[in-house]
């Protein structure tokens, strides 16, 4: 007897005072969901469509809860996906550790599971979305050893990418970065009170020369990489924002600490439409070609690619949002409505960066080239913009 009162003080400890237990029909449910914003698709070059959006999870008890299973239903029920193993593994994280992947989440912490659904055919993304989570409480509470909940219910943007241009012009242009993977997808960053991602969506361009090349020169230096200081330029007909052309250049692999206001170099936004922003940021010192209330139109100069702000080497940092911002808003998906697919370079290892460096040429593998319409560059496509 002493040894269930103990329990029970316990988990009371845990969930806040409790008079008396819970009534009929409710029950303890560990983690807390919620859909940080409307999940949104878009089109890649692959050819398939991805609703992409974070599932909070907070863990309401003092204790560690393991998180056996995530899987998503329709508005009707229909099952879309389940995550388990080391597939759910590789998309859940601490919220304040987006780099380590994790099945547990501590007492009273957040975790974010980062949701990519693919569909074959547009017509198959659902118009609402529902959750149904799996868990395992810590041993010893009065509670189920497997806790199953439906929640973090939310309404499809099935609205559509937002269409725009290229933002460079010319051949060999590489998507080093882009949704879903690398650091933009899991940037959640708490910004005046409130939880943003604008880098949702985000590419980092680098590019290569006629050779395949991405350095000819030192590699230490900005010149020395084929790119550098090649032309940026309007992706649609727009209105300048903000026009920002004060921060020096960093050294290629050699960076120095900035701040948050220094973080996106020199930079420049554009309103494209309502709530739709687009942002360039690095941009090369001394290159910003436009001023705030300039109206622009699609291929007009923004500036050039630099390595400003927060930046290991020279690329350009591409974003579309809702808000004027880099930081504060969320990022939108968007499609480029015409380029030419290359092919893809192999995943950047520590021996693929090594042999770039020295300038020899990318390795490409040119399956799947061909044109491309209303479709978003991926990770490491090569793509040629007209």
């Amino acid at each position: 007897m002493r040894k269930w009162l103990v329990l029970l003080v316990a988990l009371c400890g845990l969930i806040g005072p409790v008079a008396q237990s819970p009534a009929v029909g409710q029950r303890y449910t560990p983690i807390v969901m919620s859909v940080t914003s409307g999940p949104q698709w878009f089109k890649g070059t692959d050819g398939s469509y991805s609703l992409v959006y974070e599932l909070r999870l907070t863990n309401g008890f003092g204790t560690p809860v393991k998180i056996s299973s995530i899987g998503v239903r329709d508005g009707d029920g229909k099952p879309l996906v389940r995550l388990a193993g080391t597939r759910l593994r590789r998309s859940l994280t601490l919220l304040a550790d987006p780099t380590k992947p994790t099945l547990e989440v501590p007492g009273s912490t957040v975790a974010v599971a980062w949701m990519q659904l693919r569909f074959a055919h547009r017509s198959e993304i659902p118009s609402r979305i529902e959750h149904v989570l799996t868990v395992r409480p810590s041993p010893g509470l009065p509670v189920p050893r497997s806790i199953a909940d439906v929640g973090g219910r939310a309404k499809v943007d099935l609205a559509g990418p937002v269409v725009i241009g290229p933002p460079l012009v010319g051949d060999n242009w590489v998507a080093v970065g882009s949704c879903c993977d690398g650091p933009h997808r899991r940037a959640l960053q708490p910004v005046n009170g409130r939880l943003f991602l604008g880098q949702r969506f985000a590419v980092d361009w680098n590019g290569m020369d006629a050779e395949d090349r991405f350095v000819n020169g030192d590699p230490d230096t900005n010149a020395g990489w084929t790119f550098y200081g090649k032309p940026v330029v309007a992706v649609a007909d727009a209105t300048v924002v903000e026009a920002v052309d004060r921060f020096p250049e960093q050294v290629p692999n050699d960076a120095r600490p900035v701040t948050l206001q220094e973080a996106d170099g020199n930079y420049v936004i554009l309103k494209i439409g309502p709530h739709q922003f687009v942002g360039y940021a690095h941009l090369q010192h001394g290159s910003v070609a436009v001023r705030a209330g300039q109206h622009v139109r699609r291929g007009d100069p923004v500036g050039a690619l630099g390595n400003s702000g927060s930046s290991t080497g020279p690329h350009l940092h591409f974003q579309v949002m809702d808000a004027p911002s880099l930081v504060a808003a969320n990022g939108l998906p968007f499609v480029i409505d015409r380029f030419t697919e290359v092919g893809t370079i192999p995943p950047l290892s520590a021996a693929l960066a090594r042999r770039l460096a020295r300038g020899l040429p990318a390795p490409i593998d040119r399956h799947g080239a061909g044109p491309q319409v209303d479709a978003l560059p991926l990770g490491r496509d090569v793509v040629d913009f007209p």
